[in-house]
Order: structure tokens, then sequence, then C-alpha cells
């Protein structure tokens, strides 16, 4: 998962920079191609497999199908920077998505490990501490204020 997460980090940092560099014009008489195309490979062509996958597989549609459409429309129109902005500001949102669902997933483990392992239970009129796991129904369970 970390690897993943840090190619993604990496492509979205290349393609931003590509995108710089494809809207100040730097690059336009060096290279035989708009270098905007970087960004769009590497940002845009994972979004487009991903959505037609999703489309032909689950029949699910989703915001991706509709940025697939908006990634191609603009590569045929000949908007290379457009297509590439899309890109981008895609992969940064799945970036954005990824960290907050991770923070949340580790907000969830710490809470899940602030579960008590013991119970204090009141059997045939004594008290007794047991494992969590043997608390059976109709168990009444002590429970101290605070």
């Amino acid at each position: 998962m970390w690897e993943k997460s840090r190619r993604n980090i990496l492509f979205t940092i290349i393609s931003a920079v590509t995108l710089i560099l494809s809207l100040t014009g730097v690059l336009e008489n060096v290279l035989p191609f708009d270098i905007a195309w970087v960004a769009i490979v590497l940002c845009g062509i994972p979004i487009v497999i991903g959505s037609v996958t999703a489309l032909i597989r689950e029949h699910d549609i989703k915001a991706d199908v509709l940025v697939s459409i908006a990634l191609v429309a603009s590569i045929c129109i000949g908007e290379y920077f457009a297509a590439g902005e899309v890109a981008l500001i895609m992969a940064i949102g799945t970036l954005l998505e990824d960290a907050t669902a991770s923070k949340a997933r580790k907000g969830i483990e710490k809470l899940i490990d602030l579960t008590p392992k013991t119970a204090r239970v009141k059997r045939n009129g004594k008290e007794e501490i047991i494992p969590t796991d043997d608390v059976k129904i109709g168990d009444i369970i002590v429970v101290f204020a605070g």
C-alpha cells in the first residue's frame, strides 16, 4: 500500500511540474509534443483504465467515468493542457481521499484498542473479573462511576 502511495505522490508531483512547463511554454520549441502529455499518461490513463474496468465488471458509473469522458474529449479537440489539468486534479483528490481514509482507519484502530479486555460480572451474588469474550447474555455487568 505504501509503495503504491509513494508512486502516486511521485506521479502527481511530476505531472504538476510538467503542467507548469506546458503552461509557460518553456519546452515548446524543444519537444515535438506538448509536455502536458506526461500528466495525461501518468495521472489520466489510470483513471480511464479504472473507470472502464469498473464500468464493465461492476456496471459502476462514478465520477471517474465522467472524468474519463472529459479527458478523451479534451485530447480529441487538442486541449492537452486541460486534459492534464483534469487528470492532475483527480490525482490530487485521490491522494487526499487515501490520506483521509488512512487517518480515519488509524483512529478506529485506536478506539478498538481502548475496549476493555476484562469485565466485572455478578454471578451467584459474587463479583468476578472475566475476559469479555466469556460474558454471556443474562450476565449482570458491574460498572463503576468514572
